[in-house]
Formats: C-alpha cells, sequence, structure tokens
C-alpha cells in the first residue's frame, strides 16, 4: 500500500489549485445573481429597463473567497479520512465504503454549517436544496480526483518495485552464473595446467597467470554491473588465451576495436566472456575446419561477436539462461536489450556500448 504521508504535497497541491479555480469559476453566478448562493427568497426579477444592477465586485471577492475556502475544507476533510483510515486493518473494500460514506455525511453538515452562519450574518431566507447537491457533487469529483492521483501513485510506486526486483533478480542471475561458471572452468583449467606444467613450463606460467586473472576478476566484482572496455576485453583475452592452449590451432580470434573506445566505453562484467565461452561450447572445430571468433567495433556505437558455425554432431543441452541474463541486464540498465543475428553459416550478437565521462587510462 501507497504510504499515507507520500502522497500528501500532491494532494495539496492539487486541492490548492483547484479549490481556487473552483472560487474563481463561482464568481459568475454572483455577477448574475447579486446576492449568496446559499439563501433563497430572492426577489421577482423586474424587467431591464427597471433593474439597478450592483457593481459585480460587491460580492466577487467574498464568493471567491467563500467557496475556495470550503473547497479546501472539503479537501481537507478527503485527505485527513484517506490518512486516517489507511492505517486501520481492514479490507480496501470496507476501507473505501467507510471513507465515502463519512465524507459525505461530513460534507453534509459542513454545508448547514454555513447555513447557520449564514443565518447569523445575514437576514435570515430559506435554505435551498440545490447548493447542498453542488456540494456533494463537488465532493464526488475530489474523492474522483484523489483516488484517480492515489492510483497513478501507486502504479508509479509498483513501477519502480518491479524495476528494481528486475535488477536484483538480473545481478542474482549474473552471480549464479558466475559461480556456476567456475567449478567447471577451473576443473578444466587446473587439468590443461597439470599438463603444461610436466611439458612446457613458461607456458604454464602464463597460463596460471591468466587464470588468477580471471577467477581474481570473478570473486572481487561483488555486485558491480559494468566496467570498463579495456578491462572488459582482457578479461575475454586471458579466457580466449587459455582456451588456444586447449584447443590449438583449432580456433582463432580477431579483435577490431579502437583505442579511443577502449578507453571511454564500458561494459557489463563477463559479457564478451560469456559470448566466446557459448561459441566455443555450441560448435565443433578442428585444425582443418577451425573456429573464428571476431570482437569488432561498430560505428553506432556497439560491439559485435561473431562467430562461424560448425554444429557438433551430438548437441548439448543448453538453457539459454546466459544470453537471457545478459539480455535482462542490458533491458535494466540502458532499456534496450542486445540484438541476436544468426544465419546458417554465422551467429552474431550485439552489444550496445555504455559509454564513461571520464576515461580510463
Amino acid at each position: 500500500m501507497l504510504e499515507p504521508d507520500s502522497y500528501k504535497k500532491g494532494l495539496w497541491r492539487i486541492a490548492l489549485i483547484t479549490s481556487v479555480a473552483w472560487g474563481v469559476i463561482s464568481m459568475f453566478p454572483v455577477i448574475n445573481a447579486g446576492r449568496p448562493f446559499f439563501l433563497g427568497n430572492r426577489p421577482p426579477r423586474p424587467r431591464m429597463r427597471e433593474m439597478h444592477f450592483p457593481p459585480p465586485q460587491e460580492h466577487m471577492l467574498i464568493t471567491v473567497v467563500g467557496i475556495s475556502v470550503l473547497m479546501l475544507c472539503l479537501w481537507f476533510i478527503n485527505i485527513y479520512l484517506y490518512g486516517r483510515l489507511s492505517r486501520v486493518d481492514l479490507k480496501d473494500k470496507t476501507r473505501n465504503i467507510i471513507r465515502y460514506v463519512t465524507s459525505y455525511v461530513l460534507t453534509t453538515l459542513l454545508y448547514y454549517g454555513c447555513v447557520a452562519v449564514i443565518f447569523v450574518l445575514s437576514d435570515g431566507g430559506r435554505v435551498r436544496v440545490l447548493p447542498l447537491i453542488v456540494a456533494l457533487t463537488n465532493n464526488t469529483i475530489i474523492l474522483v480526483l484523489m483516488d484517480l492521483i492515489i492510483l497513478q501513485r501507486k502504479s508509479a510506486q509498483i513501477a519502480v518495485e518491479n524495476s528494481q526486483l528486475k535488477m536484483n533478480h538480473a545481478i542474482a542471475q549474473h552471480q549464479h552464473l558466475k559461480h556456476q561458471l567456475q567449478p567447471h572452468f577451473l576443473f578444466n583449467s587446473l587439468t590443461t595446467l597439470k599438463s603444461l606444467i610436466k611439458r612446457q613450463r613458461p607456458e604454464a606460467e602464463e597460463y596460471l597467470v591468466r587464470l588468477s586473472d580471471l577467477l581474481r576478476a570473478s570473486i572481487n566484482s561483488g555486485n558491480e554491473a559494468i566496467i570498463p572496455l579495456k578491462e572488459e576485453l582482457k578479461l575475454c583475452v586471458d579466457y580466449l588465451e587459455m582456451q588456444k592452449v586447449r584447443f590449438k590451432d583449432s580456433f582463432s580470434y580477431e579483435i577490431d576495436i579502437p583505442e579511443h573506445i577502449l578507453l571511454t566505453g564500458c561494459l557489463p562484467i563477463f559479457s564478451l566472456q560469456l559470448l566466446v565461452e557459448n561459441a566455443i561450447k555450441h560448435n565443433a572445430f578442428t585444425v582443418e575446419e577451425p573456429l573464428t571468433i571476431k570482437i569488432a567495433y561498430q560505428t553506432n556505437d556497439s560491439i559485435v561477436v561473431t562467430n562461424n558455425k560448425r554444429k557438433k554432431q551430438t548437441l548439448e543441452a543448453s538453457s539459454g539462461i546466459g544470453l537471457r541474463n545478459l539480455s535482462e541486464r542490458y533491458q535494466v540498465i540502458c532499456g534496450t536489450g542486445i540484438n541476436i543475428m544468426e544465419s546458417d553459416q554465422y551467429f552474431s550478437v550485439e552489444l550496445k556500448l555504455l559509454f564513461n565521462e571520464h576515461p580510463h587510462n
């Protein structure tokens, strides 16, 4: 439920504007009638040539101020009732019925209180029913306006909460993916490292440095959503170089990104690494038919990761959670998802670049 204190400022602003507007509009009958609207016994209308028109200003200011004050009183009644009843533990339907009935009863009492004051201050007259109907009608308009404003604010609050939940979900999915990746990736990496230590010690040392950099970034990233493109590309290259040690010349990669883009652009963390991992995971490749991965900058301020397709004979089960999670993260960060392009020969994913105002060295 919308907290009562969160809507009061907006409601009082609307109350002030509409009350003054009602007061100004009410001056037109006063100009015509020449006496307060609450009392009857109006004298017979004389012929036009016999009429003496009082100055319109005689009752105008009193009526404008009076009607404005009465409308503010109606607004106060309804705002107060909503605030008090919002704290009562009742069903919404029951709460609204109590609020509406109480509001109309208090409006009626307010009207007769105004009539009593006028009787005391004036020479009396017959109480008229029409002003009561007008007062109840105005109260109905206030109730409708209030409910519309409160409903709009509730909808806005729900939208904000949904957006926050979506962000939290994307972060949770991202964390889940990282922790899901680590055991499998770490097992394969350690196996490769073991064989390198036996045969090629210098390469084993370089491999170990890349592995430690990747794992350090994975552990230290926490809830960090985006990182500079230069850092993200380094993580991706570390991953690719480690896979090249494993698969030798059966796959290659190209990078075509201008230096100034590397210094100013940003991407969600592990986004490039996820895309190249998908390419390696879902394709069959050999030295004779290698896999080629290209990471290139496009003039529409995006990075496109493209690979040639060589389907495996036995397809691994894929949930698609990686690409879906990346698309959701993009949707939350910049309002648009990722662009996936696929043909018989190629598979591409376009990532919109996010830019930093201050370049990273």
